[in-house]
């Protein structure tokens, strides 16, 4: 089995089905970004903290397997240059839906590894850092 091949039509179809995970975040959300106000949602019940990301303003962020129209047109929004990779074209486009400058790439984590290349959020995980330093190459 082509494990890339079956995520990606699996996600695909969850966009077609509007799984809350694929589907794109309100124009409210995204306006309420742009003046600072802003929450990342990646659990059905808790946004992550606040104090875990840094200053987003012109920062340079690897959203991996991100797409869905969530978290990078947020994280875009809020002022940082965001870049979204994911698997399924369908949740690629669900991440232009909301506006934004968001520059996206189709491709997988085995993908980028494969390559010599990896990704990941890191932040404020010191001893993780050297092991993400190359996705610093994408961007």
């Amino acid at each position: 089995m082509d494990v890339r091949s079956y995520n990606q039509h699996a996600w695909d179809r969850q966009v077609e089905q509007g799984n809350r995970w694929t589907v794109p975040v309100s124009p409210a959300v995204i306006a309420a970004a742009r003046t600072g106000e802003w929450q990342i949602v990646l659990t059905p019940t808790r946004p992550v903290p606040r104090d875990w990301f840094p200053a987003l303003a012109g920062l340079d962020v690897l959203c991996l397997a991100s797409g869905g129209g969530q978290q990078a047109p947020i994280l875009a929004a809020a002022g940082a240059n965001v870049t979204v990779l994911d698997n399924s074209p369908r949740q690629l486009g669900q991440d232009r839906l909301p506006g934004g400058p968001i520059r996206s790439g189709l491709s997988s984590v085995r993908e980028l590894l494969r390559a010599g290349r990896a990704a990941g959020l890191a932040g404020g995980v010191p001893r993780a850092a050297p092991r993400w330093r190359p996705a610093g190459r994408l961007l």
